[in-house]
């Protein structure tokens, strides 16, 4: 889902950039939850905005569980290498994955 993420591949490597925006989207769902349940007591706000939340947390798992899957794959094998910040917008989080080196040599 290029809504989380987004995935490259070159002949070399795959690169995964984890979306910052949906983060920050879910710490300000979590801050409005929190001020709709707890300072402004409202119960009823809170208990319909909590499912929202849920769901958009269930979202987001399923969204990147393939990714983390080859991200931890790659991790048991050491071909990953990561660079930038989960929390900035101009230097996003990019896990890159070196791709396995074929040793087999074709039969002539």
């Amino acid at each position: 889902m290029k809504f989380f993420f987004q995935r490259s591949e070159t002949d070399s490597e795959i690169r995964i950039e984890l979306k910052t925006a949906p983060f920050y989207l879910l710490l300000a769902m979590i801050a409005g939850w929190l001020a709709i349940s707890f300072i402004l007591k409202s119960n009823e706000a809170g208990s319909i905005f909590l499912p929202v939340l849920i769901g958009f947390i269930m979202l987001r798992f399923f969204a990147l569980i393939k990714a983390q899957k080859e991200v931890l794959a790659a991790m048991k094998d050491r071909r990953l290498t990561t660079q930038g910040s989960k929390f900035s917008f101009n230097n996003p989080f990019i896990y890159i994955i070196k791709k396995k080196v074929d040793n087999t040599k074709p039969e002539k």
